[in-house]
């Protein structure tokens, strides 16, 4: 009597565009009760073919074994195989729809910030001239920059608040207290360190101005700007990681309402105080944009509140901070080798006269708001690669990698063609002097360049961010900062400026490229894995 007891068993390997790949399983022995039958009932082999007919998937298992003396072969249609192929597709395609309910609200939410810049840029420059859109150039590197420098405390909330949240792979079932632990402490230090900002502006942004080396005519509306935008420095530090959180615990329609409600009090306070009745310029828009910060601040601690993700604010633990300096060390070196490369840029452009200051004023906020197209591609890879990089999961995350760079390849062409139409058809929006206008236009070839790069630049950093790769993150900021900045001593344009920045992310996104095909780093080493032991599983099948 020979009973079957052991089943045969197939895996099918789904790659990012919906191919099965097969590979071969060894021979399982059927097991019975006679020795001469057992014998005769060893298999020989067993594999799937599959074939594609019409777009729709049909798998064959084909079973091969001696039974009886004439060497037949049964070959059985595997209904359960199909079936989980099926179903196996439908949850790819499933994952790339919930990507892109992600990405869009998210986009939205960082397209917000530079599209308000653009909208305060216009309101100054039609009511203050040239003179007043010069000023925030100076003035932006004070507030906006050094604000910059401080986005390490977001991006590590980030880290750690999706590492802690651990949500499945459609975004639910996280673990809320676990996030709202992780949160404190990047939270906390924010305000601390926001706090301290904006009394460091009440005392000293004079003596930045001077120190930068600012035109005296325009250091008058660079400094009501900067004072404004200083007071609620704490704010804006906690809005940004407020934002974090709920990004991290795969949130961005919250936030997206917020960032949308902010932006109306923004555009109806830039008529307010820059056009009619105040008129104040400068100060103006920055006091717009300084009480939408405060609503976005207050509305996001309520809403996370409600979410039950409000942590309670507390000096961070030894093991709190441990776990934040994990993060924010490497990533505040990171940023301030990004930063120097700003401020340089904004350096050299103020070496160049009025007309071309202005005119590069608006051509680097055009730039700062057609590459944040390639953020929510940067966050996806933030928030879904980091469970898969701990498990060492090659395979899901090469589909997630060539997803979200085929997205980012088509962003980067079609939205760097829109910020060459910005600046080359739209710059009589901004300002209305011709000169400066003329400026612009000329550099329109070198912003369609600096955005299509930035965008893929944006797009591979999220993964280096979700793998922790700082060491290589650093390498590359150190290294193509030093080359820019000799680089730029040889600028004598705008749009040789915009060509140090375009070399730059250029290079960046190159290296991590070639970083992940040569198995280098958490990611590359994840895949090369992968790929190694699918290779030995071919070569003994």
């Amino acid at each position: 009597m020979t009973d079957l007891l052991a089943v045969l068993c197939g895996f099918i390997l789904l790659t990012s565009n919906g191919r099965v790949a097969s590979f071969s399983v060894g021979c399982i022995p059927l097991i019975t009760h006679d020795a001469r039958e057992r014998t005769r009932h060893y298999q020989r082999c067993h594999h799937f073919r599959h074939q594609i007919k019409n777009g729709r998937q049909r798998n064959v298992l084909v079973f091969e074994s001696e039974v009886g003396e004439d060497g037949s072969i049964d070959e059985l249609e595997s209904a359960e195989a199909s079936n989980e192929s099926r179903t196996t597709i439908s949850e790819v395609k499933a994952s790339k729809r919930e990507m892109m309910r992600f990405a869009a609200p998210a986009l939205g939410i960082f397209l917000t910030n530079p599209l308000l810049s653009n909208i305060d840029n216009a309101f100054v420059g039609k009511t203050t001239g040239t003179a007043g859109l010069a000023a925030l150039s100076p003035a932006t590197i004070c507030t906006d920059q050094i604000l910059y420098l401080f986005s390490f405390l977001s991006r590590a909330t980030t880290g750690l608040v999706s590492r802690a949240y651990g949500a499945d792979s459609d975004g639910k079932n996280g673990n809320v207290d676990a996030a709202r632990e992780a949160a404190s402490a990047p939270l906390t230090v924010s305000l601390i360190c926001g706090v301290i900002l904006s009394i460091l502006y009440a005392f000293l942004t004079p003596a930045m101005l001077s120190g930068m080396n600012v035109n005296p005519s325009l250091r008058r509306n660079a400094a009501s700007y900067v004072y404004w935008r200083g007071a609620i420095a704490w704010a804006a530090l906690a809005q940004a990681c407020s934002l974090q959180v709920m990004l991290a615990t795969r949130d961005a329609v919250t936030p997206l309402v917020i960032v949308a409600a902010a932006a109306l009090l923004n555009i109806v306070g830039d008529a307010l105080f820059c056009a009619w009745p105040f008129r104040w310029g400068c100060a103006g828009a920055a006091a717009a944009t300084s009480l939408a910060t405060l609503l976005s601040s207050g509305l996001m601690l309520v809403a996370l509140k409600r979410k039950q993700l409000l942590s309670s604010l507390r000096l961070p633990k030894r093991k709190d901070l441990t776990s934040l300096l994990d993060f924010t060390g490497p990533l505040l070196a990171i940023t301030v080798t990004r930063l120097i490369g700003f401020v340089a840029m904004q350096k050299r452009a103020m070496t160049l006269g009025v007309e071309p200051l202005a005119a590069y004023q608006l051509c680097i906020n055009v730039i700062m708001f057609f590459l944040l197209f390639g953020e929510p591609l940067s966050q996806l890879s933030q928030t879904k690669l980091p469970p898969l990089v701990d498990a060492q999961d090659g395979d899901a995350i090469m589909a997630n990698l060539k997803s979200i760079l085929i997205l980012g390849l088509g962003a980067s062409i079609g939205v760097g063609a829109c910020s060459f139409a910005a600046v080359r058809f739209g710059s009589f929006l901004f300002t209305s002097d011709a000169a400066v206008q003329a400026v612009a236009k000329a550099a329109a070839p070198g912003v369609f360049y600096a955005v299509s790069t930035a965008i893929m630049a944006v797009t591979v950093d999220g993964a280096m961010l979700a793998s922790r790769d700082f060491s290589f993150m650093l390498f590359m900021g150190l290294t193509t900062s030093i080359l820019q900045l000799y680089t730029l001593n040889w600028c004598n344009s705008i749009t040789t400026i915009f060509g140090t920045f375009t070399f730059r992310l250029a290079s960046y996104t190159v290296g991590v490229i070639a970083r992940v095909k040569l198995g280098k780093g958490e990611i590359g080493r994840a895949v090369q894995k992968k790929r190694a032991n699918r290779a030995m599983q071919t070569a003994t099948s």
